[in-house]
């Protein structure tokens, strides 16, 4: 893994327009499998994260972001077989309301298959993601790219000054637009829902899908 003061700002651009994007990509994968904490483009807003299934790694974004360690942290994939394939369980809502709005700004709260809790699953529709799902097949934790109850930033420069002796790499999209982060519904028993956080998707948008599926 990088040192702390070594941390590597790697232009999008560069990975796409490279001679062997695939192979790009691949390196990129490798350092995540590896344990690595990245800075990363979404659609909304840019996040911090690295492999889901890795205690140290948790443990060292709650630290970059001085957040309370027992608030969950959304997991992010490229599809939705991701999710499955890591023991989650998507009750008919879930079902419906990812295949409404998946790839996309919605984060569904649903059941893990053999365990107690909930997971906070989104599947983003940006492209550094999308190809990057091609190889990579775990899910990555995402939580926004700022100091824990600060703005969110959408400025690379700000997030890297900020981040940069607490990360390993970030992928540098440029300034993206000013936007919310995703709207988070939970599911609930007997498939009812429940807004979590209400973000990019309005709750009317939400709610008018769901109602027209289930009545």
């Amino acid at each position: 893994m990088m040192n702390k003061e070594m941390a590597e700002r790697i232009p999008l651009s560069k990975l796409t327009k490279a001679a062997n994007a695939s192979a790009a990509f691949a390196r990129v994968a490798k350092r995540i499998e590896a344990g690595e904490v990245f800075i990363y483009p979404t659609e909304t807003i840019y996040g911090i994260g690295g492999r889901a299934d890795s205690d140290e790694v948790k443990r060292r974004i709650i630290k970059a972001k001085k957040r309370k360690s027992n608030n969950p942290i959304i997991l992010l994939a490229g599809s939705k077989k991701v999710f499955d394939n890591f023991g989650i369980v998507f009750p008919k809502a879930g079902l419906f309301l990812a295949k409404y709005f998946w790839p996309g700004q919605l984060t569904l709260a649903v059941p893990f298959r053999n365990k107690k809790g909930t997971a906070a699953v989104r599947v983003s529709s940006h492209p550094f993601i999308t190809k990057l799902y091609k190889i990579l097949t775990i899910p990555i934790f995402s939580t926004s790219a700022n100091i824990s109850g600060r703005d969110y930033l959408n400025s690379p420069d700000e997030i890297f000054s900020i981040f940069e002796s607490k990360i390993d790499f970030m992928i540098d999209a440029g300034v993206l637009p000013s936007s919310l982060p995703s709207t988070i519904v939970t599911i609930l028993n007997d498939n009812k829902i429940e807004l979590a956080r209400e973000g990019v998707i309005g709750t009317q948008k939400i709610l008018s899908a769901f109602v027209k599926r289930y009545f």
